[in-house]
């Protein structure tokens, strides 16, 4: 039994029971290995019944047979009404195949798109009609062929063809009464019926359409012969409506209903044949795309296109979709949810609006918790409901709550909070903001890395030295994809192979410098910060205390720049949030990292240029760190760094002063020195060190400090006059609390000496 047996009880969403399988390689249907070559689907129409997937050959065989049974020897106009794609020309091909094996029918195709003007379509269509029935009696074929031709030119002059003069000498030989009769009485004395098949009428343009049903209205008088027009109704109603009666689509079916004498609806193709069209289409495109679906997946998928197979009309439908499959599988193959990109393909397709409408709101639909939930599901169903008005209410609802709300959880009224980012995205979903784009995007752009790149990349570390390594990250790591590489790495922390952990770890913390550190007013460090975090997981995963810790020194020591070395080693440290049995490493071995940085990384870096020169605010950690290992030794170097020259304060200083953004504009503008920046600097250097120094540098102006000064003020001279005023305080703030302190201290002294007494 195959697959799509197995498969066959799923529909609208309704699960019949399903054996068992074993969960590797299943695909929707069986494969049959010698078709896995096919190419894409040309979407060409069946030859013969036999072929017949849509239990239209009954129908054709009717229609024919009704053609060649009639008594009434008059002409007949028969259309075959179906939209585009449905199979008009199949089922014209199994009518002619029945047509064919009768003796006493001849059977032609005229095609109208060989001919451009009217002329040439009168004259072409009586040539072809010429030669079908010459073909067939022979013993009358230059007769007939004279006649029909003759008719042809005749006609197309009667119609406005020639020019005058021409028109009188066609006339004086011979009549259009004259040449029909002349004609159907070679096809009665033959005892012949002709059938004129004539499809994709509605493929003309207007004009051509015009000029076609003009064409049947002029000859359709003709005994014994039959025109059978296949086209989409509504099309060609819309088209004649421009031109016949008061216009629209009312009058061009009060137009078709003068020509045609029997309208045939094409009978629906039966959705469960449909269905498994489309289920071979998607298990050819797995198959050569090199994809196996475990069950459950293929089930999920199953149960989810139940909601969206209902827009699948037509044969046509499910070829396009097989050959999308079979496009784009190949690209997206390990890049994103199969299942899903397969329903999101579908959704291109059959509703194509709505295709668009959710691609272009990502932020609508993927925005974790939010105060206004409700309204932006309002929001988002107003969308949904704009973009599918060919949808009834309950189809509608059927395509949420089956499809939609599955694909995008956020959508319904359960809460999904940030925390099921890391899961979506390990399961490359699309309702993941680091997986939407590839989506709709058939692939990878610059600015994200290919999830089978990363991989690669991750299984060569093992076998490479470090100069290969370092130049298969910089391959990666460029300035447009450096974020996406960081984002993915640390969503695949727990997946990294063992033996690729150690040495990613070491990687990344020598080529810190890939990841810049983003400034604004909500970040929180960007890739330098979520590459320290990659790091710390990295050397946490390490199962054992000493072999955890040799990996922390030797990632440390060689860590650069010295900011992502204490971006790093900040993230091993001890948190107070934290059991102990999840710290990373215990304060005493975290003191000997941290001592290892200051020493070996800190220091180093200050020898060749002062910190506050090199990094600016980014010095502060550093300082910090320093201080927290050896407060003498920060202390003597920043006081001989200041002695360099009197600038240096200023430029020292600058590097505690931060940065505000504007909530208006989202300009950044530099803040105020504060009281928590001026103690913070006390820790470094002797306060009244810092004044002295200003004095020297700025004069008179700092004997009355200001804290506030005009936008005018250079900002070297306003911090100036905020650490003095802060320092002033300070000073006063000291003398208060050591007059408070005198006399208790003179209490406590009297009290000493009762008590010696």
């Amino acid at each position: 039994m195959g697959m799509w047996a197995r498969l066959s009880g799923w529909w609208n969403g309704q699960p019949s029971a399903v054996p068992q399988q074993p969960a590797q390689g299943l695909a929707l249907i069986a494969v049959d290995a010698s078709r896995l070559d096919r190419s894409y689907s040309t979407d060409l129409p069946i030859q013969s019944s036999a072929q017949d997937r849509f239990s239209r050959a009954t129908f054709a065989e009717r229609i024919a047979d009704t053609i060649v049974s009639r008594a009434d020897t008059a002409g007949l106009v028969l259309g075959l009404y179906g939209p585009w794609g449905d199979g008009k020309t199949s089922v014209l091909h199994m009518i002619e195949e029945h047509l064919n094996k009768r003796v006493d029918v001849v059977v032609t195709r005229f095609n109208p798109w060989q001919f451009t003007s009217e002329e040439q379509l009168l004259r072409g269509f009586f040539n072809t009609l010429a030669s079908a029935i010459g073909a067939r009696l022979t013993s009358r074929q230059e007769e007939i062929g004279e006649a029909l031709k003759k008719y042809g030119k005749l006609l197309s002059i009667v119609s406005g063809g020639e020019a005058a003069t021409t028109l009188g000498e066609a006339l004086s030989t011979t009549t259009l009464d004259q040449l029909k009769a002349r004609v159907e009485g070679f096809l009665a004395d033959g005892n012949v019926r002709v059938v004129v098949l004539i499809d994709d009428i509605d493929r003309l343009d207007r004009a051509e359409t015009h000029l076609i049903f003009k064409l049947v209205k002029l000859s359709a008088g003709f005994a014994r012969t039959t025109y059978l027009l296949a086209f989409d109704d509504a099309v060609v109603a819309a088209a004649l409506g421009e031109r016949y009666g008061a216009g629209g689509d009312a009058a061009g079916r009060a137009f078709l209903e003068k020509i045609i004498q029997v309208p045939l609806h094409l009978p629906s193709a039966e959705p469960v044949a449909l269905r498994a069209l489309v289920f071979e289409g998607i298990d050819l495109a797995l198959a050569q795309a090199d994809i196996h679906l475990p069950r459950p997946q293929v089930d999920a998928f199953v149960l989810h296109f139940g909601s969206v197979e209902e827009s699948l009309t037509t044969p046509r439908q499910a070829h396009l979709y097989a050959n999308s499959l079979l496009f784009a599988l190949p690209l997206v193959k390990g890049e994103v949810n199969i299942v899903e990109f397969m329903l999101i393909e579908a959704l291109r397709l059959f509703h194509p609006k709505l295709h668009r409408v959710l691609r272009d709101n990502a932020s609508l639909l993927l925005r974790a918790r939010d105060q206004d939930r409700e309204q932006r599901q309002k929001q988002i169903r107003d969308l949904i409901e704009e973009a599918t008005p060919e949808l009834t209410p309950e189809r509608r609802q059927h395509l949420f709550s089956g499809l939609l709300s599955a694909l995008f959880p956020r959508m319904s009224q359960m809460g999904y909070d940030s925390a099921w980012e890391a899961q979506w995205a390990r399961e490359q979903r699309v309702c993941s903001s680091t997986y939407f784009h590839k989506f709709f995007a058939y692939g990878v752009s610059v600015s994200h890395i290919s999830d089978r790149v990363i991989q690669g990349f991750l299984d060569a570390l093992s076998d490479q030295t470090e100069e290969e390594q370092d130049a298969a990250l910089r391959a990666l790591a460029t300035p447009e994809a450096v974020a996406s590489l960081v984002q993915r790495l640390r969503q695949r922390e727990s997946q990294v192979p063992g033996n690729a952990g150690p040495p990613l770890a070491k990687l990344f913390a020598r080529n810190g410098a890939l990841f810049p550190f983003e400034r604004g007013a909500l970040s929180s460090g960007g890739p330098r910060t979520q590459a320290a975090i990659v790091v710390y997981h990295l050397i946490k995963s390490v199962p054992f205390t000493p072999p955890r810790l040799d990996l922390a020194t030797d990632a440390l020591r060689h860590a650069q720049p010295v900011t992502f070395a204490v971006e790093c080693l900040h993230w091993l440290a001890p948190s107070p949030n934290k059991a102990e049995s999840e710290w990373v490493f215990d304060q005493a071995d975290f003191d000997q990292l941290r001592e290892l940085v200051v020493r070996e990384v800190i220091v180093p870096a200050d020898a060749q240029e002062p910190l506050y020169r090199q990094f600016g605010s980014e010095c502060t950690t550093l300082y910090w760190r320093w201080q927290e290992v050896d407060a003498t030794g920060v202390s003597l170097r920043l006081r001989a760094c200041l002695d360099a020259g009197p600038e240096e304060i200023d430029i020292f200083l600058d590097a505690f002063v931060g940065e505000a953004w504007e909530l208006g504009t989202g300009l950044s503008h530099r803040t105020d020195l504060d009281r928590g920046v001026y103690n913070e600097l006390g820790r470094l250097v002797d306060p009244t060190d810092i004044a002295r120094r200003l004095r020297e540098r700025h004069g008179e102006q700092l004997d009355d400090p200001q804290f506030r000064q005009g936008k005018d003020v250079a900002l070297g001279t306003r911090i100036a006059h905020q650490f003095a005023y802060l320092h002033v305080r300070a000073l006063a703030e000291a003398r208060e609390r050591a007059a408070a302190a005198a006399p208790r201290r003179a209490d406590e002294a009297d009290d000493n000496r009762s008590s010696f007494a």
